[in-house]
C-alpha cells in the first residue's frame, strides 16, 4: 500500500519563488523514509503540502489514497514540526491528556496513554512539571509524545532531533526502530545523515525543489573503493603498484592493496594481471549515505 504519493507536485510562492518542481514520490506502508536535502531544497514545503497547510500550484498529494486535503487523513497521522511550540502553562502530563481529549480518546484512557508516552520518551520524572520549566530537548521529546498520542499509522517528522543530546538521539532512534517493527510508516526530514542511514529503508534527495535521487541505500550506492588481498607479490609488481594511487601494505607472504575508487581498483587489477598475481580476496566498500548525498547534489547551487 502507498501511504504517501505525490504526482508532479509544484509550489510557486508569490513573487515567483519556485519551492518545488514536479515532485513524484511514493512512500510505502511500514517503511521509514528519509527525505533529505540542503537548506532551501523544498523539504518543509513538501511537508506543508502533505499536511494541507498550503495548497499546491499544480500537481497532487495524497495520503492513504485520499487527497491530502481530506480531513479524514488527520486521524491517521502524527506530526512533529522542527520548532515545537507547546502550551507552557500545562504540565507534560496535562498537555498530553488535553491532546488526547481533542482526539476523542476516552477520558478513562487519557491518563494511561499519557503515562505510557511520558515513560517512552524519558519524561516520566518530569510529568508533573510545567512545560515552561522544560529544556528545549525536553520539549522536543514531549512534542514526539504528542505526535504519538493517537497511535498514528503515519508519523511525519521535521528535523526531530535538532535539540536533543547524544543520549536522547540514541533513545529517539530506538523509538523509531520500535515504530518500524510495529508497522508504523515514518517520513523523516533530517540533516543528520548518520541518523537517517541507521533507520531508513529508503531515502529521497532533493535540491532546489527538484528530486535528484530516490531509492534504498543499496540501490543508490556505488563502489567507494576496495581492498585487494594477494600473496607472493614479485618485486616488479610492487614497483608497478607504487606508481598507482593504491596503498600497498606488505605483511610477510600476504599483502593488502587499498583502493579508494573504482578507477584505482581497475589500475591495480591491470597490474596484477600483467604480473600473473592471483587475487585471494576483493573486499568492496559501498558508499555511505553522506557520499551518496554529496554525489547527488550540486554544491555550487547550495545556498
Amino acid at each position: 500500500m502507498c501511504v504517501i504519493r505525490t504526482e508532479n507536485l509544484c509550489k510557486t510562492y508569490k513573487g515567483g519563488t519556485q519551492a518545488l518542481c514536479g515532485l513524484d514520490l511514493e512512500v510505502r506502508a511500514g517503511e521509514v523514509f528519509g527525505f533529505l536535502g540542503p537548506n532551501g531544497a523544498g523539504k518543509s514545503t513538501t511537508i506543508e503540502l502533505l499536511l494541507n497547510f498550503i495548497r499546491p500550484t499544480t500537481g497532487t498529494a495524497s495520503l492513504f489514497g485520499r487527497p491530502a486535503a481530506n480531513p479524514r487523513t488527520r486521524q491517521r497521522l502524527g506530526y512533529l514540526p522542527e520548532s515545537v511550540n507547546l502550551h507552557a502553562y500545562y504540565s507534560g502530563r496535562g498537555l498530553l491528556e488535553f491532546y488526547a481529549g481533542l482526539l476523542g480518546i476516552e477520558r478513562a484512557d487519557r491518563r494511561r496513554r499519557a503515562e505510557e508516552l511520558l515513560e517512552r520518551v524519558g519524561l516520566r520524572d518530569a510529568a508533573g512539571r510545567k512545560i515552561s520549566q522544560y529544556s528545549k530537548g525536553m520539549q522536543q521529546r514531549l512534542g514526539l509524545a504528542q505526535a504519538l498520542i493517537n497511535d498514528p499509522e503515519l508519523l511525519i517528522l521535521d528535523e526531530p532531533t535538532s535539540n536533543l543530546d547524544p543520549v536522547a538521539r540514541r533513545d529517539f532512534r530506538d523509538i523509531l526502530l520500535e515504530l518500524k517493527a510495529a508497522g508504523t510508516t515514518v517520513f523523516i526530514c533530517s540533516h543528520i545523515l548518520s541518523e537517517v542511514e541507521s533507520v531508513c529503508d529508503r531515502v529521497a534527495i532533493l535540491q532546489q525543489g527538484e528530486l535528484k535521487r530516490a531509492g534504498t541505500l543499496e540501490e543508490l550506492s556505488g563502489s567507494a573503493g576496495a581492498t585487494v588481498t594477494v600473496k607472493h607479490l614479485p618485486a616488479g609488481a610492487i614497483e608497478a603498484l607504487s606508481a598507482t594511487e593504491a596503498r600497498l601494505t606488505l605483511r610477510g607472504g600476504e599483502s593488502t592493496i587499498a583502493c579508494d575508487s573504482q578507477a584505482v581498483l581497475q589500475d591495480v587489477e591491470r597490474v596484477l594481471e600483467e604480473w600473473g598475481v592471483e587475487v585471494e580476496q576483493v573486499e568492496t566498500r559501498m558508499q555511505s549515505l553522506e557520499e551518496i548525498f554529496f554525489g547527488a547534489i550540486d554544491r555550487e547551487r547550495v545556498s
